[in-house]
Formats: structure tokens, C-alpha cells, sequence
């Protein structure tokens, strides 16, 4: 275990937190008041309201389209595989709900995995058939 980057990381999240302390929406701290904004939403979603609500996600009252409590990001669009944490954690890395439930690792692992998976679909592979 590298110590000096743990107490870096420890750090570095100490710092935000003391930053960004209070969270844009904070009527909706607890669970329970962010799943009760599900009440109205089409049951034909991708995503089930609880792991949306768990994640600190409300709904918006329009689509597919919630929106993270603590940091105020808006996704929609949800695809069938979507994992709410990893998309909250991918489009604002600095969330501090996420960095306090999931931590730093888990967010440099989304990036990380998306890069990769960015980086596979991006290649193309063509043959050449050759004559000598």
C-alpha cells in the first residue's frame, strides 16, 4: 500500500468536502424523499427508482431525465446496462456524494474503464490481402 498516495487522496477529498459541503437540493438528503419523486415516473424505465434513489438521484418529472441531488447533475437517456453511480461518478467526477459513498478509486476505475472502452471501439482493425 503507498501510503503518500492514500494521504494525498485523503487529502485531496477532505478538501473537497470543505469545499462543497452543502448539496444543491438539500430537501432531498435522505432517500426516502428521493424515491417519493419516482411516484410520477413512466414504470417503463431502464433503471428501477430505488438504485436511481440510492445513487442520490431524483426524478425530474420529464423522460428518463433525473437529476443528482447533492451535485445537481441532470443525466437521461438511460441505456439498459447503465449503472447509476458509474454515469453520476463518469459526468462529475467531483460529486461529493459519490466520493463520500464510493470513494476515490471507484471514480479513477469508472474513468478509467471508460477511456478503455473508448479506446477499443475506436480502433479499426482492416486486412489487406497482399500479393507478393
Amino acid at each position: 500500500m503507498n501510503l503518500l498516495k492514500y494521504s494525498t487522496d485523503f487529502q485531496s477529498l477532505v478538501h473537497s468536502v470543505e469545499e462543497n459541503s452543502d448539496p444543491e437540493y438539500p430537501m432531498y438528503s435522505s432517500f426516502l424523499s428521493r424515491l417519493k419523486t419516482y411516484d410520477s415516473r413512466s414504470p417503463q424505465s431502464y433503471q428501477d427508482k430505488y438504485s436511481l434513489a440510492q445513487c442520490g438521484f431524483t426524478y425530474t418529472g420529464t423522460d428518463d431525465l433525473v437529476q443528482c441531488y447533492y451535485c445537481g447533475l441532470l443525466l437521461g437517456k438511460w441505456e439498459k446496462n447503465d449503472e447509476p453511480w458509474s454515469r453520476n461518478a463518469l459526468h462529475n467526477p467531483k460529486c461529493i456524494f459519490i466520493l463520500l459513498y464510493k470513494g476515490v478509486q471507484f471514480i479513477e476505475n469508472v474513468k478509467n474503464e471508460y477511456i478503455d472502452n473508448n479506446r477499443v471501439s475506436s480502433c479499426k482493425s482492416e486486412s489487406y490481402d497482399t500479393i507478393d
